[in-house]
């Protein structure tokens, strides 16, 4: 394979500049993701439950991850504790560590609804409802040691709350959480070793997000739709948070776990701010799964472009026929770059509307539009469990960056709830059987339209390499420059002819397209 001298010059600053982790295998791109819960060889544990799974990436290693979930001792138990688990390799690998220890003062405790965090330090936090014991509340470990420790929990509430959320801004250091029951924010000034809170109105699946001014949105589901307020003082340690009126997005009803069955949340409110310095600087975007009109679950997007004040009207992301199907457990994430990223579980390819498999849609254009809705994942059976595992938690967790979507899910595919880690990436890339001295095509669709676009390839593997020039991770090890660049047409999509060397003939050969801030899935394929 040759490369243009165009594309030499444009690349190979970035990619010999680059230094070659460790990363991303072909398991982690499978449609059933990388287990995370499993035993200390790798092997699944039969008859446990994991659910409601949140992580974080450390911002100085974007290998090194952190995740924690619900953890149930088996899928007949309703008794769920602090499971936590860590990745060096960027998500191709997790070393379980069990349960995190219930405070020293409640011994008998249980824990529900984590939501990880890190600090601009790489310092992990991992706050969690305290339950079902004799000290109630929401308390947050932290990790010094990137999640292979934590120290005791310190108390942001010291009685009964639920539907927590927790957000750390990388502007001013502040720690935020918010929870509903009695329906309240809290701020940290000081690392999150202590809390101030103040009640504020929050109500069920609330969320919190920063904005690039430090501005500090919270949203919730209440009375048929979402409520959004901004605080534009609460970034400052010496002023009492105060927040706008609420307006409210008209997102429909709130969906209550379908397929599944009434009694378990799953409509997780999800709140995105652009941080860029074009001209969708400050937007603010709102997703969740919704019931409107006679569709029983649907995933549901607004945006402001005036700080919170006036919303669009809501759009539909999924784009399946209106009907009896299920859009359920939706979750968004923004890439530094722009790109909205959404993914959900679906029920669209089931006549009977149960069995559910993982979609993914991203939007290049602020929310304007959106994608086709992509299947990326099998289907499985969400009632396994039933009825002691009532639901599969409130939330998946969502965290991009310009090359992909990483996602944590629970799935049955085990015939009991597990965790998964997934790349979700937003431009497809489809090869043809590759011949040593024939013709080979290389097919690219949903890039950024009328932008360049690339091909590179690896004979060593997947990996993690940072394009400087193009601002993307390339998921391949030692990758080389192969074809482009060529532009995308107007729909997004663009191709290649390339000839495969004579001395390729039994190769095993990684391949990747990608665009500015922007990068398609790892294609492996053998030269006959």
């Amino acid at each position: 394979m040759q490369w243009s001298h165009t594309a030499r010059r444009n690349l190979v600053a970035g990619l010999g500049a680059a230094v070659f982790l460790g990363g991303l295998g072909s398991t982690a791109l499978a449609q059933r993701g990388v287990q995370i819960n499993h035993d200390a060889n790798g092997q699944n544990i039969p008859g446990d439950a994991a659910n409601e799974p949140s992580f974080a990436i450390d911002p100085t290693n974007p290998l090194h991850m952190v995740a924690g979930w619900r953890q149930f001792p088996t899928i007949n138990s309703d008794a769920r504790y602090a499971g936590v688990a860590v990745s060096t390799d960027g998500g191709l690998s997790w070393f379980n560590e069990g349960t995190l220890p219930p405070p020293p003062d409640a011994p008998d405790a249980q824990q529900s609804d984590p939501v990880l965090a890190v600090d601009w330090n790489g310092v992990f936090f991992y706050n969690s409802l305290i339950f079902r014991g004799s000290h109630l509340g929401v308390a947050t470990y932290r990790s010094d040691t990137g999640g292979f420790s934590w120290d005791e929990p310190v108390f942001s509430r010291d009685q009964s709350a639920d539907k927590n959320w927790y957000e750390i801004d990388y502007i001013t250091g502040n720690h935020y959480g918010i929870w509903q029951l009695p329906g309240e924010f809290a701020r940290s000034t000081d690392g999150g070793q202590t809390w101030a809170r103040w009640r504020v109105g929050a109500s069920i699946f609330a969320h919190v997000n920063v904005g690039p001014d430090a501005e500090v949105y919270i949203g919730w589901w209440e009375g048929g739709g979402v409520k959004i307020r901004r605080s534009d003082n609460a970034q400052d340690p010496n002023a009492t948070p105060t927040f706008t009126p609420e307006v409210a997005i008209p997102f429909g009803d709130m969906v209550w776990q379908p397929p599944m069955n009434p009694d378990g949340g799953a409509s997780q409110v999800w709140i995105a701010t652009d941080h860029n310095d074009g001209p969708r600087r400050g937007w603010v975007y709102v997703l969740s799964s919704s019931r409107t009109g006679n569709d029983p679950a649907d995933v549901m997007f607004s945006r402001s472009m005036d700080g919170g004040q006036t919303w669009s009207t809501p759009i539909r992301v999924n784009d399946d026929a209106p009907g009896q199907d299920y859009q359920w457990m939706a979750a968004m994430s923004m890439a530094p770059g722009g790109r909205l990223d959404a993914a959900w579980f679906d029920t669209r390819d089931d006549p009977g509307h149960l069995m559910s498999r993982l979609y993914y849609s991203h939007s290049y254009d602020g929310g304007a539009t959106w994608s086709p809705s992509r299947p990326v994942g099998d289907q499985f059976d969400p009632t396994v469990g039933w009825p002691q595992q009532r639901k599969m938690g409130d939330y998946f967790h969502a965290r991009s960056d310009n090359g992909s979507m990483s996602f944590v899910h629970s799935a049955t595919y085990n015939g009991e709830q597990d965790l998964y880690f997934r790349r979700l990436h937003p431009m497809l890339l489809e090869v043809s059987v590759l011949m040593a001295g024939q013709p080979g095509q290389f097919d690219v669709s949903e890039c950024r339209p009328n932008e360049r676009a690339w091909i590179v390839y690896s004979l060593a593997g997947n990996g993690y390499t940072k394009v400087g020039p193009l601002d993307v991770p390339v998921n391949l090890a030692q990758p080389r420059l192969g074809v482009g660049p060529r532009f995308a047409d107007g729909a997004g999509n663009v191709s290649w002819t390339v000839t495969m060397p004579p001395q390729s003939r039994g190769q095993h050969i990684y391949f990747q397209a990608i665009q500015r801030q922007n990068a398609s899935n790892v294609f492996e394929a053998d030269v006959q």
